[in-house]
């Protein structure tokens, strides 16, 4: 599994603009929508984060002629869903309660205020400072964590390297803040950061074995850890809470930190990214833990789909078949307690996923809760993925409890007319599609839903040194 859950999001730098005229006076009454009035303070917040000088867009958006020259393009990504990156979608068959933490999508009066600029010219408009990109600094930092040996990256495939790193924690910590450094940004694609509690027994073996702050190359195996902390993406803000709700960092643990290198033909580019942690004094009300959800192989989870064989459900995506679908059905076992509920939706699949879809049935409606919802839904790009967190107060939350059902849906496009196919191709020195099966590599495939949980957190003892902290036994799938 290349990415597993987290916690939160997000979105960093100022620009300036060109000074060179358009086509239209700055004063033109019929100019509806101007560069420094409208378009620029559009492009700062929602995309000026990765296109500019250095970021990972393949152009930049923080001055006029760029802009201009790139504007229709511009116009036609943001229309067809595909920028600012952010997958999550409502449609008729399933759209979530809430809204969604940090939604980048641009309102319907943001996209008539870009299409208005086209159409008048490029007004150029009354020169005014262009607003600061959100910051992506996280503030009060405790404790800053950086390997020791950066990784070098080399030739132009994708590379998955993990360090270990050791926070330190001598007691039981509440991480209510983190961000992730990077320190070359121009080949690091994405981190995922997991906790390897001092009590499982890969801790001294991976400590032993790979050393602190050592990097090593972990593509052909899971990341060690007993739960996600946290998954970074370039251009999110840092994951941070008020303090009412925190991650356990408990004494002895170690971070794992995977890297997704992207080398792009940067040879011989060294980094050595870093981790910011904030801690709080305050002990918190709840706390979050993540179970995953989904993957099933047989029967009865999985149900019986188009292609399978003698009545018997397999997950198997035939070679060439541009629309499949495999289809779950998960039942929550009992036990597993009354006040959990869920904070983030963390949908997860590999290179040739294109949609997925996670709804929950309840025995009857709860509370707030509807007998049926939606809990998450959207298309599915491998490079773009992220967390989604429910834009709702804590005690409004979606709540789960034993007997529920989680029905996963998720869809592939496993034909040459899918570029992340011939990606895979590429990759795994393919001369034509295959069948893919479930599995843990990227030329195998998922459908998994990684759920944050909200729950409450033990009551503060005399002394929290050598207080561990359990998740329930949610019947899903171990985070690793």
């Amino acid at each position: 599994m290349r990415l597993i859950h987290v916690v939160f999001l997000g979105l960093g730098l100022a620009a300036c603009a060109s000074d060179e005229e358009s086509d239209t006076p700055p004063d033109d009454p019929v100019a509806r929508a101007t560069w420094y009035q409208d378009v620029a303070p559009i492009l700062a917040n929602h995309c000026m984060t990765c296109h500019q000088a250095g970021g990972i867009a393949p152009f930049s958006l923080t001055d006029y002629d760029s802009a201009v020259e790139n504007s229709a393009r511009m116009v036609h990504e943001i229309d067809r869903g595909a920028m600012p990156p952010f997958d999550a979608r409502e449609e008729a068959d399933c759209t979530p309660r809430f809204g969604w933490v940090d939604d980048p999508r641009l309102s319907t009066l943001e996209k008539d205020k870009l299409r208005m600029w086209i159409e008048d010219g490029h007004a150029l408009g009354t020169v005014a400072d262009i607003p600061a990109v959100p910051s992506t600094e996280l503030s009060n930092i405790s404790k800053t964590v950086t390997p020791t040996t950066p990784w070098v990256t080399s030739g132009t495939r994708d590379q998955f390297i993990c360090f270990v790193l050791d926070p330190q924690a001598t007691k039981l910590e509440w991480l209510t803040g983190l961000q992730v450094r990077p320190d070359n940004d121009l080949v690091v694609h994405h981190a995922v950061i997991t906790e390897l509690m001092p009590t499982n027994a890969q801790h001294d073996t991976v400590v032993a074995a790979r050393g602190i702050g050592q990097p090593w190359d972990c593509s052909n195996e899971q990341q060690p850890g007993d739960f996600t902390v946290h998954v970074w993406t370039p251009g999110n803000q840092p994951m941070q809470t008020d303090g009412g709700i925190a991650v356990p960092v408990v004494a002895g643990a170690k971070l794992v930190m995977q890297i997704h290198y992207h080398p792009a033909g940067q040879a011989n580019d060294p980094d050595a990214t870093s981790i910011d942690l904030r801690y709080s004094t305050t002990w918190p009300q709840r706390m979050y833990f993540v179970t995953a959800l989904g993957n099933a192989a047989t029967a009865p989870q999985l149900l019986l789909g188009e292609g399978d064989l003698n009545g018997t459900p397999r997950f198997l995506i035939p070679a060439m078949a541009a629309d499949h679908d495999e289809h779950m059905r998960i039942t929550l076992p009992d036990g597993i307690g009354d006040d959990i509920r869920l904070f983030s939706a963390n949908p997860h699949m590999h290179l040739i996923g294109t949609h997925i879809s996670a709804t929950i049935e309840r025995p009857a409606a709860r509370g707030s809760d509807p007998q049926n919802e939606c809990l998450a839904n959207g298309a599915w790009n491998f490079d773009w993925q992220r967390t989604y967190q429910y834009n709702a107060p804590l005690d409004k939350l979606p709540t789960i409890k034993g007997g529920d059902v989680i029905d996963i849906k998720c869809k592939w496009d496993n034909s040459l007319q899918n570029p992340f196919v011939q990606r895979m191709m590429n990759d795994a020195g393919l001369s034509a599609p295959i069948d893919v099966a479930l599995g843990e590599q990227t030329t195998n495939e998922m459908c998994l839903e990684i759920f944050g949980l909200s729950l409450p957190a033990p009551a503060q003892p005399a002394n929290a040194t050598a207080l561990t902290v359990e998740m329930p036994n949610m019947g899903g799938l171990p985070i690793r």
